[in-house]
Order: C-alpha cells, then sequence, then structure tokens
C-alpha cells in the first residue's frame, strides 16, 4: 500500500503540471488566434482577382468579384470601364441577363460616359445568386450599348471566364 501512494502523488504531481493544462487553455487561445487567422483567409478566398472580362473596340470591362460569406452562392460583382479610344464613350449602358438557375441584382454605372484615353473609369456593381452553386458555373450574357465618335455601338457577349469557387 506504500507503493499505491507514491504513484498518487506522481499523478498528484502530473495534476500541477496538468496545472500545465493552463498551457493547453493557452494552446485553446492560440487555436482561438489560429481560428481568427483562417478567417481572414476565407475573408480572402472571398474576394477574387479582377479578371478581364470584355476587351473589344477599346473598351475594357474588368470584373471584381466578392463572395458572401454567409451565402457562398451569392457573388457581388464591380465591374469597371475603361475605353482607349480617343473620344469619350457616351450614352453607356451596361445590361447583364443570367441563366435562369440563377438570379441578378444591378445596381446604376457610376456614369453614363466612360473617359477616353484610359483617362478614367464606369464602375457599376451588380450581385448574381447562383442556384446551382457548385454544380454550374456562373455564366452572363452581357449587352453594351453606347456612342463613340457620333457612331452607335452595340455589343453583345457572353462572361464565362470567372475564376474557379465563384
Amino acid at each position: 500500500s506504500k507503493s499505491i501512494p507514491p504513484p498518487p502523488s506522481r499523478s498528484s504531481k502530473s495534476i500541477p503540471p496538468a496545472a500545465a493544462a493552463a498551457p493547453p487553455v493557452d494552446a485553446m487561445a492560440m487555436l482561438g488566434m489560429g481560428g481568427a487567422a483562417p478567417a481572414p483567409p476565407p475573408a480572402a478566398p472571398g474576394s477574387f482577382p479582377p479578371f478581364q472580362a470584355w476587351n473589344k473596340n477599346g473598351l475594357q470591362i474588368e470584373f471584381a468579384c466578392t463572395k458572401d460569406a454567409s451565402n457562398p452562392s451569392v457573388t457581388a460583382i464591380e465591374a469597371s470601364f475603361t475605353s482607349a479610344q480617343p473620344t469619350p464613350l457616351t450614352g453607356f449602358n451596361f445590361q447583364v441577363a443570367v441563366p435562369k438557375y440563377m438570379k441578378l441584382q444591378m445596381s446604376p454605372a457610376s456614369s453614363s460616359t466612360v473617359p477616353p484615353s484610359n483617362s478614367g473609369k464606369v464602375t457599376q456593381t451588380f450581385k448574381v445568386a447562383n442556384s446551382m452553386h457548385g454544380q454550374k458555373p456562373v455564366l452572363l450574357r452581357i449587352k453594351i450599348d453606347y456612342s463613340a465618335g457620333g457612331q452607335a455601338v452595340s455589343e453583345q457577349g457572353q462572361v464565362d471566364n470567372f475564376p474557379p469557387g465563384i
């Protein structure tokens, strides 16, 4: 019975080192910090590098996409329009259509005139909700109308080069 008390005293000594269970609490704090550190990376995967959605007749459209953290099927897209043409693009109108499995919410453009010679940009934001997220890609049909140097221009196309994860 003398050998039984020493092991309990050792285990009671390993309990004060189990008061080194305070380091597991610190490790928990570290895990909490570690959990907070992976939280910004999900915020980083929440925004994607901008990509060129359109480039024709000097008009460039760049899309910058961000994901709604609470609902990954929703993508907010900021379209930036710049023109390399020597005259402004006036009466500028950008329209988007989506497939039936998607919903669209458009905001108005910041201006109806795109400045000439890449001297400025017009922005327009819109949101798409993909009910088939993870199964079907984000796909947009776009229509662009404007006048350049007195000439009416109407363009249509498709944007299907969204980054993976959108």
